[in-house]
């Protein structure tokens, strides 16, 4: 019911946004305002759309004090996709939380090039590397219900989540499998049309700098070795022979990884090898093609 006291929803959110303003340490949350909302609608159950009907309604105590603790855990440096359970990639909302990687809107490029490039295959075999929460897998699989995907996870936590989100999406087509994508199990030995990846790129010595919240995720999932490119080096010898035929691998890399990566997978053999940009013109991912008639 409306009241005309101070007790109002829309005070308590105008409370949240002070407070992740004033209290975030070491900095300010850039986006307080977006914050406040989302760990508002986790706590109470009020959608954006409903909000404006309900903005001068009561909170519960209960609602309250759970609002001000997710207000409080976020104020520490705690990602906000971690507090809420759950992140949108792709339009799809997938489970996660300490352990696995966040989902992250640079990383579509990859589902979005890879549908491209696949494109009038009829039955792809895909396999994605260090697949952590799946976003890359369940994307393609929503949208080539006729691939056949192979996702490789090493962490049990983020094997977990991936687990969790293929069953939420219903993809009998993807098939998770614990594993280390450097040393790879007999299960997925095979010969695929695509091969993806998002493996850990961040040189060890810069862990330290990244910001608060993204030191909150699993340092096996941002850790790529003295350089960061520990992982590409690995790949490159070991899965370009299992591509077919005109088969393409496509990794996520770091905005200054594009000659040396391009390199590796040049020296596996294979052709038409390109640098490919997000849409803030960074470098975000290299391309390469099996020779057709390998």
């Amino acid at each position: 019911m409306p009241t005309a006291g101070n007790n109002t929803y829309r005070r308590l959110l105008r409370q949240g946004e002070r407070l992740l303003r004033r209290r975030a340490r070491p900095a300010p949350c850039e986006d307080a305002a977006f914050d406040a909302f989302l760990l508002l609608e986790k706590a109470t159950g009020i959608s954006r759309t409903a909000y404006p009907l309900k903005k001068n309604d009561s909170p519960t105590a209960e609602e309250r004090a759970e609002y001000l603790s997710l207000l409080r855990r976020r104020a520490e440096g705690e990602p906000v996709q971690y507090l809420l359970g759950e992140w949108e990639f792709m339009g799809l909302p997938l489970y996660v939380g300490p352990g696995v990687l966040i989902p992250r809107p640079e990383t579509e490029l990859l589902v979005e090039q890879s549908l491209e490039l696949l494109r009038g295959r009829p039955n792809p075999r895909i396999l994605e590397l260090c697949g952590g929460s799946g976003c890359i897998s369940i994307a393609l699989a929503k949208a080539r219900p006729d691939a056949e995907i192979t996702c490789l996870e090493l962490s049990a936590q983020a094997l977990c989540y991936l687990r969790r989100n293929i069953a939420r999406h219903g993809v009998p087509n993807l098939t998770a499998v614990e594993g280390d994508a450097l040393s790879p199990p007999p299960e997925i030995a095979g010969c695929y049309d695509a091969i993806l990846s998002n493996p850990p790129y961040i040189a060890a010595g810069q862990l330290p700098a990244l910001q608060r919240e993204v030191r909150q995720e699993p340092a096996m999932a941002l850790d790529g070795g003295p350089d960061g490119l520990r992982f590409y080096r690995g790949f490159h010898r070991l899965y370009p022979p299992m591509l077919s035929p005109g088969g393409f691998l496509l990794y996520e890399i770091g905005e200054e990884q594009g000659g040396a990566v391009s390199a590796l997978l040049r020296t596996a053999g294979l052709q038409e090898v390109r640098v490919l940009r997000d849409l803030s013109g960074l470098d975000r991912a290299v391309l390469g093609f099996s020779p057709p008639n390998k």
